[in-house]
């Protein structure tokens, strides 16, 4: 009772220090309207009108190697051919992608592999890494200080993503890279335009591999639905001080079910089970 009685308390004074970005940006994303396009191309963009079966690990790697390796070596492999960026004497792949690479193949039900936070992370990477790099040159022993001039980089860059609900793991490679490594940070503005490249050309990838068994992405924008109705209920239960629902299914229509059976265990996509609570559903699982 105790506990309870300490929730409400709990509940508000984390809400006074929480920022969420969506709730002004959502009400300007439409929803998606998924029952226009054509099923053999809305398959490849993530829809599922069921749930995709439950796969083993050894597919799973299998998958993420070929992902991996398709993914990295297009990136590559474009860049090269490209006039401007043999010019400018860019890179043909960005060592962050790599990071990506493991993100987009392997942990796709992770909102870290969501095409939000794929893109927009490192474009933020690029902005805060370039203008870091920039200004610490402007002091002539500006050489002497280039690690710290990364690791501010790296710490804004991972500030404004955890702000804009645009986590992204390998964009903090980015905005060390764009400072501390010689080749990027040479490259100044048009460090964008070889990411925009990269991260387009790795998303449609993934778009093709992670969909011929599995689904990718689980959402495009955000876990929370867009529709006019699901803000209001979203609404309701903030007002009420309730902790609101999860979506990552919801927002596509699809149902939620843990399956518990004697040899057998089904775990929704986007569900991250704690140690406790796979050890008590380990128990039930023993009593059938």
């Amino acid at each position: 009772m105790a506990s309870s009685a300490q929730a409400p308390g709990v509940l508000s004074q984390v809400n006074s220090w929480h920022f969420d970005i969506d709730r002004y940006l959502n009400p300007f994303i439409p929803a998606p309207r998924w029952h226009l396009v054509p099923k053999p191309v809305v398959h490849f963009l993530g829809y599922r009108k069921e749930p995709p079966k439950q796969l083993g690990n050894i597919v799973i790697a299998f998958w993420s190697l070929v992902g991996a390796f398709c993914g990295v070596a297009l990136v590559a492999l474009v860049s090269e051919h490209v006039p401007s960026f043999k010019a400018r004497d860019a890179p043909a792949i960005i060592g962050s992608f790599g990071a990506a690479a493991v993100i987009e193949f392997c942990a796709i039900e992770s909102p870290f592999a969501a095409p939000r936070n794929a893109f927009f992370s490192q474009m933020i990477a690029c902005l805060v890494g370039v203008s870091i790099s920039k200004l610490f040159a402007l002091n002539p022993n500006a050489e002497n200080y280039t690690s710290l001039g990364g690791a501010l980089s790296c710490g804004l860059t991972t500030v404004i993503m955890v702000l804009t609900n645009t986590v992204h793991p390998p964009a903090g490679a980015t905005a060390l890279l764009a400072v501390t490594n010689s080749q990027t940070a040479g490259l100044g503005w048009f460090l964008f335009p070889v990411m925009i490249l990269g991260v387009t050309l790795m998303q449609a990838t993934a778009l093709i591999i992670n969909n011929i068994q599995r689904r990718f992405p689980l959402y495009w924008w955000t876990p929370r639905p867009l529709s006019q109705q699901h803000r209001v209920d979203l609404e309701k239960y903030e007002k009420a001080g309730s902790d609101v629902p999860s979506q990552y299914e919801d927002s596509l229509n699809e149902p939620r079910r843990l399956v518990v059976e004697r040899d057998d265990m089904q775990v929704p996509n986007g569900i991250y089970l704690t140690e406790f609570e796979r050890d008590v559903l380990d128990k039930i699982q023993e009593r059938i």
